[in-house]
């Protein structure tokens, strides 16, 4: 399926959306697809409940080029669960849809002041209350939030009505709006049009040509089976481990469709399309794991560029990253020059190497780090969710000695860009840990 798919790109390929999202929405967004451009093709998955929706993404990833949500609560929900691999957004609620529920409001005689709203942006409820002269008098707003249930929104709409707070329900999730309808409570339905659609199509369509770039890209493969060696004692028993090892490279580059090369005893470069390595990363992991059944640790740098030159030196790059933390890990590096990794961990560091953000180049300016040592300090720090290092921690993450690292503390701190967080002195005595909170959020 993916190799065909990957032929298939480009050249004026029809493009398969996948609708993603309610019944009733799906009706409403596949037609007004339609009215928009009959070249599209749809195919639409159906949930009722957004909880529900992450049980077609694979079949809906598999056929489709790019995927549309009927609604951001949908999307919220399903890029918490996975990651997507296919260019997607959704219909988003806008101004219209709440000047479209003010009208049906009006038309119903109910007064517009007085309404509990989930989903929608707030500037945008706020626009449109200076729109229409409205002051907030008992108006009430929740966001979309992961983990929590539709019948959390439907239970929070019923008691402000029932509190006599509010007047009606304006919700984007169908299965909200049919479930206060069947309960007897008042609510007026969010739901897509064809305008919204069209704002989604375009970002689609966006979002799928710079997918379409990557594909157009090299990406070079570093593989090096660091810790390969002869065995003088069983000198036949490491050509048997080697030539092992070899049949699955050979296969994982089949199925990239791609060429590779060896180089010398231990090391191997494959050529290949950077889409295709994108999409079966998964792949590459589990290679890495059947060469580990020989005992043997396999490094890989990823680099992706224009040129096979520029996708290599990348490569090299990413696979000196991977061999100086003296880990079994994937890395990669992209065309922007973006690092990433390691590949297949819940977390992942990503840090640009190169910046052109003023903040990051404030920051490089006031403590004379560089941009890469300040990425990478912002990286981490949001992998761990704290910005708060002693000196043992900065010096693994920057590849220093912790000398070094005391001393770029001591820097950050005179600049006004660090404060101290603790002090902790350790239980065995000895030298007290500084613990300082480097103020590099952006």
């Amino acid at each position: 399926m993916e190799k065909e798919r990957a032929k298939g790109r480009g050249g004026g390929k029809k493009i398969t959306v996948g609708v993603v999202g309610p019944g009733s929405s799906c009706s409403v967004v596949e037609r007004s697809l339609y009215d928009i451009d009959r070249d599209l093709d749809v195919k639409c998955y159906v949930r009722e409940q957004v909880n529900a929706c992450g049980e077609v993404m694979d079949e809906c990833e598999q056929a489709s080029d790019v995927v549309l949500f009927t609604g951001c609560a949908i999307e919220g929900y399903v890029r918490e669960i996975r990651e997507m691999q296919r260019p997607y957004t959704s219909v988003e609620r806008s101004a219209l849809s709440l000047a479209n529920a003010f009208l049906e409001m009006q038309r119903q005689n109910i007064e517009l002041d007085a309404f509990s709203i989930d989903i929608v942006e707030h500037q945008v409820i706020e626009d449109m209350l200076d729109a229409f002269h409205l002051l907030a008098r008992n108006i009430y707003s929740i966001s979309f939030q992961p983990g929590v249930e539709e019948r959390d929104y439907v239970d929070w709409h019923i008691s402000l009505q029932k509190a006599g707070k509010t007047n009606v329900a304006l919700t984007s999730m169908a299965w909200v709006h049919q479930t206060l309808r069947d309960q007897g409570y008042l609510t007026i339905y969010l739901g897509p049009t064809r305008a919204m659609v069209r704002l989604a199509l375009e970002r689609l369509r966006n979002a799928y040509v710079l997918s379409e770039a990557v594909y157009a890209q090299i990406a070079v493969a570093v593989l090096q089976l660091t810790n390969y060696g002869r065995n003088p004692d069983n000198y036949y028993a490491s050509f048997i481990s080697r030539a092992e090892i070899e049949k699955e490279i050979v296969r994982y580059v089949e199925l990239l469709q791609g060429a590779f090369f060896a180089f010398g005893e231990r090391e191997y470069i494959i050529f290949c399309n950077a889409g295709i390595v994108r999409e079966n990363a998964n792949q590459l992991l589990r290679l890495q794991g059947r060469v580990r059944e020989h005992g043997i640790q396999l490094n890989v740098g990823i680099g992706m560029g224009v040129t096979a030159n520029k996708a290599e030196m990348n490569a090299r790059e990413a696979l000196d990253y991977t061999l100086k933390r003296g880990r079994q890990e994937i890395y990669w590096i992209d065309q922007a020059r973006t690092l990433q990794g390691p590949i297949g961990q819940d977390r992942q560091l990503k840090y640009e190497l190169i910046s052109s953000d003023p903040r990051v180049l404030e920051i490089t300016r006031r403590s004379g780090l560089s941009v890469a040592s300040v990425q990478k300090i912002i990286a981490v720090a949001e992998a761990r969710q704290s910005f708060v290092f002693d000196a043992h921690e900065l010096a693994q993450c920057l590849e220093v000695t912790v000398r070094s690292a005391r001393r770029i503390m001591n820097r950050v701190m005179e600049s006004g860009l660090g404060s101290v967080h603790a002090k902790e002195s350790p239980v065995n005595g000895g030298r007290p840990k500084t613990l300082v909170e480097f103020h590099f959020q952006m």
